[in-house]
């Protein structure tokens, strides 16, 4: 402790003679960001010597709320720390990602490294675990889309901290990573010249729509309908072996955004379950850069229907012709908040009440439910 103190010390007084912090790194060997660090912390302080009481005072400072971290989570368990490891790591893992794991660890006596391996091993299973992460997955993206997708890691973990979610930077950064979310970046319309240049959009599917078992593949389409004189642009995507609507989105701007959230809030739904291929047509928003990349993260082939051609997409096409026959065209909204309640409920009663011929007129859920059925009584 003394050792860094005189270090601090050594490099605050050269940098007060005005010596270049450059100088200071070298000669010291310590990192620049360090130095600025000390720098901006010591800045109020003009007797060095009182650098080694605010050490200590922070120092205690820490300890203070270590313990009544420890203490918090003492009163939310229902275990002791004489209790069994495995009742300790059941309860601990009720917290994790609320408190740090090193909080959690000492409060009840538990290896970190143990904590962890339990976590690891237990978390496909995790039921706590993999719905905490959809929670999380879910206002990381409501944040992303509220900033127009501006917002990067540390924003988005700050807003997620002023909601009252207990998080980490590392945790928000890869469940970006698995929704395929980033920052704007500048170079956009460059990326996706080039993009589209080396890999040219083709038709995978080739009107195949009869497919063997759900996430094989995905079909997606975006349509307008008018409300008092302003446009609402619809996106869905649909799982073409039983034709659900797995997701949905309504934006009054028909930018790359509405697909890619569409998308992600599709990721979540199906838990993180990816399909093999993504079939739409040939709209700048799904041949953006920014979208087939995201589909490229996730290993999964992107299919387009033919320039001006569509029935290589007939299956969306249908049920928007439904939906615009059987919902829009025969109701009255009296504010925008019911038009979106109503498609809601439209998308609700497609996927649960209302039988398919296609799906030897099952409804979209009953299909899916049959399916996994049978994979269960043949396990």
């Amino acid at each position: 402790m003394q050792h860094q103190i005189n270090k601090i010390k050594t490099c605050l007084k050269e940098y007060k003679a005005e010596t270049p912090v450059s100088q200071i790194v070298i000669k010291n060997n310590i990192p620049r960001s360090t130095i600025y660090y000390w720098i901006k912390k010591y800045k109020q302080i003009k007797n060095l010597d009182e650098i080694k009481y605010v050490s200590a005072y922070e120092n205690e400072k820490k300890k203070n709320l270590k313990l009544q971290q420890i203490n918090q989570v003492l009163k939310l368990v229902n275990c002791t720390i004489h209790s069994p490891l495995q009742i300790k790591l059941k309860e601990l893992e009720k917290l994790y990602g609320k408190f740090s794991v090193r909080v959690l660890c000492d409060a009840l006596d538990v290896s970190r490294g143990t904590f962890y391996n339990h976590i690891l091993r237990n978390k496909k299973e995790n039921t706590s675990y993999v719905k905490r992460r959809q929670v999380l997955s879910s206002e990381i993206l409501k944040i992303y889309e509220d900033s127009r997708g501006l917002f990067g890691s540390d924003k988005i973990l700050a807003v997620l901290k002023t909601k009252g979610f207990h998080t980490s930077k590392p945790l928000v950064r890869e469940l970006m990573k698995e929704l395929g979310i980033r920052s704007f970046r500048s170079t956009a319309k460059r990326d996706h010249s080039l993009w589209n240049k080396l890999h040219p959009p083709k038709n995978h599917l080739q009107r195949n729509f009869n497919v063997e078992g759900p996430n094989q593949v995905w079909a997606s389409d975006c349509t307008r309908i008018s409300y008092k004189q302003q446009s609402y642009h619809i996106c869905v995507i649909m799982d073409l072996y039983s034709r659900k609507i797995i997701s949905y989105k309504i934006s009054q701007r028909a930018i790359t955004q509405l697909i890619t959230s569409t998308f992600n809030e599709a990721l979540i739904k199906r838990n993180f379950c990816t399909p093999k291929m993504f079939h739409s047509d040939r709209g700048c928003q799904y041949t953006s850069f920014a979208f087939r990349k995201l589909l490229l993260k996730h290993n999964i082939l992107q299919s387009f229907s033919q320039s001006g051609n569509p029935y290589d997409n007939g299956v969306v096409e249908s049920f928007f012709s439904s939906f615009k026959q059987e919902e829009i065209y025969r109701s009255f909204y009296s504010s925008v908040k019911l038009l979106k309640q109503r498609i809601a409920e439209y998308i609700d009663f497609y996927n649960q009440n209302r039988p398919h011929r296609s799906n030897n007129y099952k409804t979209p859920n009953q299909k899916e439910e049959a399916y996994y059925n049978k994979i269960n009584r043949e396990v």
